[in-house]
């Protein structure tokens, strides 16, 4: 898999590394863990992680979709303990000392775009219609719809995410600017609405 971005912002008490799955594994001896366990091996991110004071272990975590065009990294969680991992569009949380038993899907998905904002103590994960705020414990917050089909974040300021969304009926892309510390956003295309 290429273009895995590692954000490691928040303090946190791990480390990761991205492995290409194959001989890398085999060099190192540890059979890993998939996420999801499928019964199946499928298409996965595969990353080494070392939580301090524990066991390193080597988590498979699914891929969304069959291509490299969506996102794709490792995110410091807001908690110091947990981490997110990104897999072509699939998103998961876990603890890293758990080995991999105790994780959770993100919303949205599939994940097109994600930003960290340190001073909110918060990551936002964007779909093609909307955004999701998560903090050190659970989802803050879920916007309302921004997008007929696509949204593009073109500025992160530090109580602001600015960006263009779809609008359909008007055949163009239109300006939007999200309050990250509630969710609340003005402009955007408003697909709900009657015009």
């Amino acid at each position: 898999m290429t273009n895995v971005t590692i954000s490691l912002d928040f303090p946190h008490s791990y480390e990761v590394e991205v492995m290409d799955g194959g001989s890398s594994l085999i060099s190192i001896g540890q059979t890993p863990v998939r996420i999801p366990d499928a019964g199946e091996d499928v298409d996965a991110l595969t990353l080494r992680i070392k939580p301090q004071d524990s066991t390193p272990w080597v988590g498979r975590f699914a891929r969304g979709f069959e291509t490299d065009e969506l996102t794709s990294g490792v995110y410091a969680w807001p908690d110091r303990v947990s981490l997110a991992v990104v897999s072509a569009g699939y998103g998961y949380v876990l603890k890293a000392a758990d080995r991999g038993k105790n994780w959770v899907r993100l919303q949205p998905m599939p994940i097109t775009d994600v930003r960290v904002l340190p001073e909110n103590n918060m990551i936002v994960f964007a779909d093609f219609t909307h955004m999701f705020g998560y903090g050190a414990q659970k989802t803050a917050w879920k916007s309302e719809r921004l997008s007929w089909d696509g949204i593009t974040i073109t500025k992160v300021a530090t109580n602001h995410i600015f960006g263009l969304a779809w609008d359909a009926e008007q055949d163009k892309e239109v300006e939007f600017a999200l309050d990250v510390r509630t969710g609340d956003h003005t402009g955007g295309a408003k697909p709900w609405a009657k015009r």
